[in-house]
């Protein structure tokens, strides 16, 4: 999927065991994926070419490592995966090294990262949701007063406008109908994409994940309208792509219904800690009852 990137992933072993590993990528001027692009990301410094470590999008950027390791033995494998990525860019006449989006509790990584004259500027930040106990009337519960009242008139809406919302396994059929609505929100924020793409995307996610990935779907009738993706692993979920079909819901708060009031049952029934919203539409998801956290760029 990320070939055009030159991607280039350097492994750690000790004794023949993988205790480590960090995934890179070239980035220039030519990308032409605009959440990928670092323009604006580093204000006022040049940094393209860069050698893009960890992940290509806003999200915990980092290494991954054994976690047997222990804190000390970890410190030195991330250092030495990133002093290869760094000889990665000087073979490569890159001018830098770059994190785009590092969790601001991931002490280890921006300690090491410290040590080895990388610079942070803040990242954009990072929302979640801890789902309070009882589904949905335990979160409807959870608002103030007024806002109670916003979210009854917003499911009474989707009520009225026959809007039905499910959790269901991601399978191969569904993500062939949701990729059109995948490829209208890109569209919305100037973001090039197609429908090819976003099903060998969530073909790959689905084979990865196997079990653990579902679709949060809105239908009319037959007519799927909203979509959003959920991974699920360990008590937490993590929410990816999205999709919207606008013709369709007009003005019914289909993304509120997909991305909160239709997921809250199914936290509740799978003991979910945390439902992972990622990053922008900030005002949205505080306003559904999300909270912040700090992340770093690191150059």
């Amino acid at each position: 999927v990320f070939s055009d990137k030159g991607p280039q992933h350097v492994l750690a072993r000790a004794n023949g065991t993988l205790v480590g590993g960090l995934a890179t990528y070239r980035l220039d001027d030519q990308v032409t994926n605009k959440p990928m692009r670092l323009d604006g990301v580093f204000p006022g410094m040049d940094v393209l070419p860069a050698r893009l470590v960890g992940g290509l999008y806003d999200g915990r950027t980092g290494a991954l490592t054994l976690p047997s390791l222990g804190e000390e033995a970890g410190r030195q494998v991330v250092s030495r995966l990133f002093a290869e990525a760094e000889d990665i860019a000087r073979r490569n006449d890159e001018r830098s090294v770059v994190c785009r989006c590092v969790d601001g509790g991931d002490t280890l990584l921006r300690d090491v990262l410290r040590d080895r004259g990388y610079r942070e500027i803040p990242g954009p930040d990072h929302f979640v949701l801890v789902p309070p106990p009882g589904g949905l009337d335990g979160y409807i519960d959870s608002f103030p007063s007024i806002h109670r009242t916003k979210v009854r008139r917003e499911l009474r809406k989707l009520r009225e406008g026959g809007v039905a919302i499910t959790v269901e396994p991601l399978t191969p059929d569904l993500i062939r109908t949701v990729a059109p609505l995948v490829v209208n929100l890109h569209n919305k924020y100037d973001v090039d994409d197609d429908s090819d793409s976003v099903t060998t995307r969530l073909g790959l996610f689905r084979k990865a994940v196997k079990q653990s990935i579902y679709g949060v779907v809105a239908r009319v009738g037959d007519r799927v309208v909203g979509f959003m993706e959920l991974i699920v692993y360990r008590g937490n979920a993590w929410v990816n792509h999205a999709g919207f079909d606008y013709e369709a819901q007009g003005t019914l708060p289909v993304y509120f219904g997909v991305a909160f009031y239709g997921v809250m049952d199914f936290a509740a029934e799978h003991g979910l800690r945390v439902l992972d919203y990622r990053f922008e539409t900030e005002d949205a998801k505080r306003s559904r009852g999300c909270e912040a956290r700090v992340t770093v760029r690191l150059l």
